[in-house]
């Protein structure tokens, strides 16, 4: 019977641990070889953080933007992403980067809009959901005209 016990308790703490690693949003690299393909995709927003590892601003945000992308799990059309400008400086001198950390949501391949607002998860989740509805929005507007 403890065999049987032991065996139980072991199945629980892998399902527990499987379900947890599933409901962790990925928070996704963007490198010079991914960024333009990424941004691109059709119907989605990407949110990205531009920084770099010396900002002390940059490590002031802590882990506040792994709970971004933990909140934004289950929006289908918005990903989270994050470059790293001190390697990636093709991709943040080609979207204008000049501070940090600088945060941009894009929608099929063009930059929307720039945060400027409050650093906590919840204003961050507003804005990239408000941003990338309007985007979307008018990206269904474009479209019926050229029809």
């Amino acid at each position: 019977m403890k065999n049987h016990s032991r065996f139980a308790v072991l199945l629980l703490l892998l399902f527990l641990i499987s379900i947890s690693l599933q409901t962790q949003a990925e928070v996704i690299t963007l490198t010079p070889d991914t960024f333009s393909d990424k941004i691109k995709e059709k119907d989605t927003a990407w949110f990205v953080k531009f920084c770099v590892p010396w900002c002390k601003h940059c490590k002031n945000l802590g882990t506040l933007w792994d709970e971004l992308g933990k909140t934004m799990e289950g929006e289908d059309e918005i990903e989270i992403g994050e470059v790293d400008c001190s390697v990636s400086k093709p991709v943040c001198t080609k979207v204008n980067i000049h501070s940090y950390p600088t945060f941009k949501l894009f929608y099929d391949g063009e930059e929307v809009a720039k945060y400027q607002g409050k650093r906590d998860a919840e204003s961050l989740k507003a804005f990239a959901l408000e941003e990338a509805e309007k985007a979307s929005e008018k990206s269904l507007l474009d479209t019926d005209k050229e029809l």
